[in-house]
């Protein structure tokens, strides 16, 4: 972990994504991991990197979380890293940090919505060989080696301590996201965005892409429709049962 006198470097996985105007935009899921990065920043001091894996495109997101005020930007593109799943994106991830400051915390959003798979940020944590949870509501503690914070259950909530560096996925509406200044616009339109692509992140490719990716999307659909409500007639409790049994074998 980095000396306290530097601060924290806080590294957020951030993916572009379409919007519903099919305009290119952050994920928003990972506008709310940046939002709590740069609060931890204000908290402990250091620095905030963004990291990207996608297209040249992608280095317009990184711009706009530049202008919210992380400090430096990361994109890791190549035509290799094309049609990875959840695993081979955490691959090249995992690859991509190692390339910077090494990370004393790294947040991500809980899921992206072209996916809403929720698997990349354990995945990465898994591949980085650090201690993560996921679904944060609140970060309560920050202290030298150790961060605790509140996540989400089925049934409520549970206060988790952890060694860092850690990996956290931030739930969706944690904080609310600033909006971008003047000055970070201007910061972000003279920001230099670091490039690495797969040679350079000394990645064979067989590990990234579709060659790295054990799953595949064979199809994509909509969700049925929900069917319209009805009542349940009959006077007596064995009427009733005897009304859905039919509704549902017919």
């Amino acid at each position: 972990m980095s000396s306290r006198t530097e601060g924290w470097h806080i590294a957020v996985c951030v993916k572009q994504v379409t919007a519903a105007d099919s305009a290119p935009a952050l994920n928003p899921a990972d506008a709310f991991a940046l939002e709590e990065a740069l609060r931890i920043r204000e908290r402990v001091g250091g620095q905030v990197t963004v990291v990207s894996m996608g297209a040249e495109s992608a280095a317009v997101i990184l711009r706009s979380c530049i202008a919210l005020g992380a400090d430096a930007g990361v994109l890791l593109t190549d035509k290799r890293f094309a049609g990875g799943d959840t695993l081979a994106t955490a691959t090249v991830l995992a690859r991509g940090l190692e390339h910077t400051r090494k990370p004393d915390l790294i947040l991500c959003g809980t899921h992206s919505t072209d996916g809403e798979t929720g698997q990349v940020g354990p995945a990465l944590a898994e591949k980085l060989d650090v201690p993560h949870t996921t679904h944060v509501l609140d970060i309560l503690t920050l202290e030298e080696r150790l961060i605790s914070c509140k996540r989400m259950t089925d049934n409520g909530y549970e206060v988790i301590q952890l060694t860092l560096p850690a990996l956290l996925t931030v739930h969706k509406g944690m904080n609310q996201p600033r909006m971008a200044t003047v000055k970070g616009i201007l910061k972000a339109n003279r920001c230099g965005i670091v490039r690495l692509s797969a040679a350079e992140l000394g990645l064979d490719k067989q590990a990234c892409g579709l060659a790295g990716s054990p799953t595949r999307v064979k199809a994509v659909c909509d969700a049925a429709e929900r069917q319209e409500s009805f009542i349940v007639s009959g006077r007596s409790l064995q009427e009733q049962v005897a009304e859905i049994a039919r509704l549902i074998s017919s």
